[in-house]
């Protein structure tokens, strides 16, 4: 009796310990499985393969922060003031809420290979509503570029301390095609850094400064408008372009108007800074032009347009490309009140025949009529002569190449739209057949371009675009021997459609730096290398499709 009342004990004891175990066991699975039910995954937990993150609400955005990687802003107004996550813990180690006066400022920090782009300026925009907070906060950062959207901040333009685009301790940062607005303080803002560019960008509304740049190295501005700083405030802004303790800065094709500013420039302790090709007009300047404390920066082309009481503060100056001291009476001869306008030019439309005819219509607001079955550049008779007003020639190892430079509104398109008919070339294979820098607004249609050369190995290109801006090419043909049917490097804008690229020896197309690309109804065939070959890039469409901005495609 006592072994089965023994037994009967264990029994119940071992069911009881089996009850036990399978009810956590149904417990721990009731909870597993409800979670994800839940809680979807965000962005960040699950990458696309391409590596570019479609994003139209804060939240997204936040969750997609990290590197090597592209973060596209679809459309609309992101207000990250608006984020779940708003002084919070954003769940992200990437980025995090820091306090202002007046709310939260998002940091974004120690990424590297990030591109953060949108559908264009006008678009998508990137906004915060704390007067005291950076929009985008960048910190010890590598390699990002910021390209295709607006930001500023959500109340109406006027005084406030926080700026727009805030870089501390950054390295490669490219910021291209941006608008950036007040109310914030100042558009763009570096503090330590290095490497870093502002290219083809609207700076405006901004209450203190253009761009302020501090302890930082390796600056580049080119092709930037800089309008209405401080004319929301009686007392103005205090620059457009404010440096302190910086080296190597450039400052090119810059347009700055309609401001109201203490100064133009404001620098202390600088060093290897230039201001080139700039043009300054109608401005309410309410102190000296120039505040230049410490060593002075270098002014080579550029033009005021008004009239300016007082260059220099006290102890301040400038001097030119050479290293020569400029004087008020030197900046006084450049000041002008009566320039037109190049665009206001009439429009010229010239039919050429030969080489000679073909550089001499070169001009801006021109219009160049092919009407030969070729146009062989080689046999101009200025030739390698000294350069002309838009045009030079470069020595290359076997010849010179032609450089169209600083050109507006040029077309070049044959008489009859006959691309085969119709052919512009070189001899040397070391010279790109048409190279055009610091252009805009360039259409090349109905023709086609090459060496004269057989097909095989050289070093010159096709077409060469540097630093252009608004360039379409339609219906043309670019063969070899040219190494690159079609090459651009830091450009804007530039259009390819129903072209015929073949016969090159490394590719169809390389493009570096470059923003706004569209490839439409374009042919590769013979190449010795990638078809499309992408660095640096964005806003990339070929046939509707977008593309990234580091890309190969095979042959």
């Amino acid at each position: 009796m006592k072994k089965w009342i023994s037994l009967l004990l264990c029994l119940t004891l071992l069911l009881s310990l089996t009850a036990c175990g399978t009810g956590d066991t149904v417990e721990t699975t009731v909870i597993a499985t409800a979670v994800p039910a839940q809680t979807e995954p965000t962005q960040a937990e699950s990458a696309p393969e391409d590596g570019v993150y479609t994003v139209s609400t804060p939240d997204e955005f936040i969750d997609a922060i990290g590197s090597d990687r592209t973060i596209h802003v679809s459309g609309g107004t992101l207000d990250l003031s608006t984020a779940r996550s708003y002084g919070k813990d954003t769940g992200n180690d990437k980025c995090a809420w820091e306090e202002e006066y007046d709310g939260y400022q998002l940091v974004i920090h120690d990424v590297k290979n990030l591109t953060i782009t949108g559908d264009g300026k006008v678009a998508t925009e990137i906004a915060t509503q704390p007067r005291y907070a950076q929009v985008l906060y960048l910190r010890s950062c590598e390699n990002v570029a910021l390209s295709g959207f607006t930001a500023g901040h959500t109340p109406e333009a006027g005084s406030c301390v926080g700026g727009v685009v805030y870089l501390e301790g950054c390295t490669g940062v490219s910021i291209r095609d941006v608008g950036l607005y007040g109310c914030g303080v100042i558009g763009v803002h570096t503090q330590n850094c290095r490497d870093v560019t502002v290219a083809n960008s609207d700076i405006y509304e901004c209450s203190y400064q253009g761009v302020n740049f501090q302890d930082s190295t390796g600056i580049r501005v080119a092709n930037c408008r800089f309008y209405d700083l401080g004319k929301k405030e009686d007392w103005g802004a205090d620059a457009v372009f404010l440096l302190g303790n910086c080296s190597d800065v450039r400052v090119s094709d810059c347009e700055i108007y309609d401001n109201r500013v203490d100064s133009f420039i404001s620098s202390t302790s600088v060093d290897q800074v230039v201001f080139r090709n700039n043009t300054f007009r109608d401005n309410e300047l309410q102190g000296c032009a120039l505040k230049t404390f410490g060593n002075f920066v270098t002014l080579d082309g550029n033009t005021f347009e008004g009239v300016i009481a007082n260059w220099f503060a006290d102890g301040c100056g400038a001097v030119d490309i050479d290293g020569n001291t400029i004087t008020e009476d030197d900046l006084r001869g450049i000041g002008r009140d009566d320039m037109v306008p190049e665009e206001t030019v009439e429009p010229t439309s010239v039919t050429v025949k030969n080489a000679d005819e073909f550089l001499a219509a070169i001009a801006p607001n021109a219009e160049i009529i092919i009407d030969a079955k070729e146009i062989d550049l080689s046999t101009a008779k200025d030739y390698g002569g000294g350069p002309q007003k838009y045009y030079y020639w470069q020595d290359n190892f076997d010849g010179p190449g032609l450089i169209i430079t600083g050109v507006k509104n040029l077309t070049i398109r044959s008489k009859d739209g006959k691309t085969k008919n119709h052919t512009v070339c070189a001899v040397p294979r070391y010279a790109d057949v048409l190279y055009f820098s610091s252009c805009e607004n360039l259409v090349l249609s109905g023709f086609t371009a090459g060496h004269t050369q057989e097909p095989g190995e050289c070093t010159g290109g096709v077409l060469t675009f540097e630093n252009c801006m608004n360039v379409t090419v339609n219906d043309c043909g670019m063969y070899g021997c040219g190494i690159l049917g079609v090459n651009a490097a830091n450009c804007t804008q530039i259009t390819l459609r129903k072209c015929d690229i073949y016969e090159c020896s490394y590719g169809g197309i390389s493009m570096y730096g470059t923003t706004g690309i569209i490839l439409q109804d374009c042919s590769f065939r013979d190449l010795g290398g990638n078809n499309i070959q992408l660095s640096g890039c964005s806003d990339v469409t070929v046939d509707g499709e977008a593309l990234p901005g580091s890309y190969y495609n095979g042959r």
